[in-house]
């Protein structure tokens, strides 16, 4: 009992991680540059993390489903690197693109885009998720702890020399992620001869996209906030935005820890009913509580870090639809779970391709009207958009466990009627 419980935590705290980098990593740049610094890094960071769910999320998807069936760890580790290949090849893709992009169209200029720090923030962050799915499919949650809290400290150590050296925040943090990750890949070790590569799967790209649909839409709010409002208002939405996160990393801490287990269950053809009903229950109650304590602390910052009381209202209206935003998204966890443990990526893609489509339209409607004004309802077409696709994927998901189910006693009825025949006549 004592073992499971420190498991858990240790799981609640390996998922909880990322969110506290983040938000340590915002607090240190806004203290070691500026706020306004902070919101042009944080921009960057966002659309490096949009790409990234093509070059790093969709391949630690697969990572996550694919790991737990390996034989021993030798084979684990032969399953991992052709996905990371693949995520290289992806990064390296989107890398050529955005460069041939800029130049032709002079992006840095035209819209003040930071290229250089786009591209290194995307290679360190893909390097840095793709190799930290590897511990957390084998449930080595306490080795992913140690190397997130190693990020923390080598994040701020160099963002200190990297502010007295005149560099970039953006390069002293992709600086950092890329360290971390090589030191992660080494302690993860080398393949057997000719497991490097294997044919491209395009399921990566497949549940990339599925997790742009559904989580870009939440990474596109900084810098609409820093092109409709400014870079101040945005440098406090995004540390808002981190904090708020973290809270939501709870219930997805919940759903993280059972895919393993459901992709076990599926693998052997085992109903998973209980695990479905303990997830929905968890990750109800955290949901509430989380959004509880989210509200006052979004009300409470605020006051403590921002001075002008004109923008000091829009901010906290903006971190409370923050707030009610990451919880709506959260309720969709269980049906998400069960279209990765199905590897029905396809699927969920078509939906969130029509309410991402959907979003797209209200997002230039409300570009269109500007201002804090404009913000705020971009934030509301956010929350009802999201609540849409997650009653849509929770009711497909529903319809392709029945049929998993049917098909599972179908089958059980079959070898029992197998095993009937060939008793032998008394």
């Amino acid at each position: 009992m004592r073992n499971r419980v420190i498991k858990r935590f240790e799981a609640l705290l390996c998922t909880g991680s990322p969110g506290l980098y983040r938000v340590v990593t915002f607090f240190a740049v806004q203290h070691i540059y500026s706020l306004a610094e902070l919101g042009h890094v944080a921009s960057t960071m966002s659309v490096a993390q949009m790409a990234g769910f093509f070059t790093a999320i969709g391949w630690a998807t697969l990572i996550l489903v694919r790991l737990p069936g390996a034989t021993d760890e030798q084979a684990a580790v032969d399953v991992f690197y052709p996905l990371a290949g693949m995520a290289v090849a992806t990064t390296l893709a989107v890398t050529l693109a955005v460069t041939l992009a800029s130049s032709a169209l002079e992006l840095s200029d035209l819209l003040h885009f930071d290229v250089p720090g786009f591209v290194s923030l995307l290679w360190g962050w893909t390097a840095y998720q793709v190799a930290r799915h590897y511990f957390v499919a084998h449930k080595r949650y306490r080795t992913a702890v140690l190397f997130d809290l190693a990020l923390i400290t080598g994040s701020g150590l160099l963002l200190y020399l990297g502010q007295r050296s005149g560099w970039p925040p953006s390069c002293a943090l992709a600086a950092a992620l890329g360290l971390i990750a090589a030191g992660m890949f080494v302690a993860i070790g080398l393949p057997s001869r000719g497991a490097w590569w294997r044919a491209f799967d395009m399921k990566g790209l497949q549940f990339g996209l599925t997790n742009f649909l559904s989580g870009g839409i939440s990474l596109v709010l900084v810098p609409a906030a820093t092109l409709m409002c400014g870079a101040s208002f945005a440098g406090m939405l995004s540390l808002l935005a981190s904090l708020t996160a973290i809270g939501m990393l709870l219930p997805r801490a919940i759903s993280i820890a059972q895919l393993p287990e459901l992709a076990k269950c599926k693998s052997a053809g085992r109903p998973f009913d209980d695990t479905l009903r303990d997830m929905r229950r968890s990750i109800g109650w955290s949901n509430g509580v989380v959004l509880t304590i989210n509200v006052a602390m979004v009300i409470g910052v605020t006051i403590w870090r921002l001075n002008d009381e004109g923008e000091r209202t829009a901010v906290i209206v903006a971190g409370l639809l923050l707030a009610i935003q990451c919880a709506v998204g959260m309720m969709g966890m269980v049906g998400s779970s069960v279209m990765m443990a199905f590897e029905k990526g396809a699927d969920t893609a078509r939906i969130n391709l029509a309410t991402t489509g959907t979003f797209a339209v209200l997002f230039a409607l409300c570009i269109g009207w500007g201002g804090q004004v404009g913000f705020l309802l971009v934030l509301v077409s956010a929350i009802a958009v999201i609540g849409v696709r997650n009653w849509l994927v929770c009711g497909k998901a529903a319809l392709v466990y029945r049929q998993y189910a049917m098909q599972r006693c179908g089958t059980e009825a079959d070898g029992m009627h197998t095993a009937s025949i060939k008793q032998p006549a008394r």
